[in-house]
């Protein structure tokens, strides 16, 4: 119900806090939310290829929020100057995440240790708020889903995660695109390492 929400996500992104802070961003928007997206250092280069990466600040010195969500950050540190400020200037904090160290911080918690990523749990709730994916949306999601599972290679992959999988690819997601973005293409510092 809030009309005003701040997102925010861990200090140090990596494509599932991205991916969980752009996506769940953009389908508040769509809903005509009045949404900022903020996290310390800004988007990371590789994925600035997301939708409206442009509009995630990096500081936050003004504003007053109704609601803050933070996703992806196990406790209130991670989120940075970011989250201390947002803390201190909303009415209420929502903390989404499947850490099981989360620290349970805020005043609502949507955690599960299962989901293999942040961006699983945000494709869960926007399903049952009855609010499918847009594609830029879906392709937010599907860069969280597949860094944090390193290209569905690690351990919690189960049939689960490839049925969202494939479900966020049907609603318009660019898997292979997504993979060459994130897993395969490294920048020449990188290569120099």
């Amino acid at each position: 119900q809030a009309a005003s929400i701040l997102v925010v996500t861990h200090v140090k992104p990596d494509g599932d806090a991205i991916g969980s802070l752009l996506g769940l961003t953009l389908a508040l928007r769509k809903q005509g939310k009045q949404v900022d997206a903020a996290v310390d250092g800004g988007v990371p280069d590789y994925l600035r290829y997301l939708s409206q990466s442009e509009t995630v600040a990096t500081e936050l010195q003004s504003g007053q929020w109704e609601l803050m969500i933070a996703v992806d950050a196990s406790d209130v540190e991670r989120t940075g100057t970011v989250g201390s400020y947002g803390l201190a200037h909303s009415a209420t904090v929502m903390n989404l995440d499947h850490h099981p160290t989360n620290t349970r911080f805020g005043d609502i918690h949507l955690i599960v240790p299962e989901a293999v990523s942040a961006t699983e749990i945000i494709y869960d709730w926007l399903l049952k708020m009855s609010m499918p994916p847009s594609p830029p949306v879906a392709t937010a999601l599907l860069t969280g889903l597949i860094t944090d599972t390193m290209g569905f290679r690690t351990s919690n992959v189960n049939s689960r995660t490839l049925q969202v999988a494939h479900e966020l690819t049907l609603a318009g997601a660019p898997l292979l695109d997504i993979i060459n973005r994130t897993l395969v293409t490294k920048s020449f510092s990188h290569i120099l390492l």
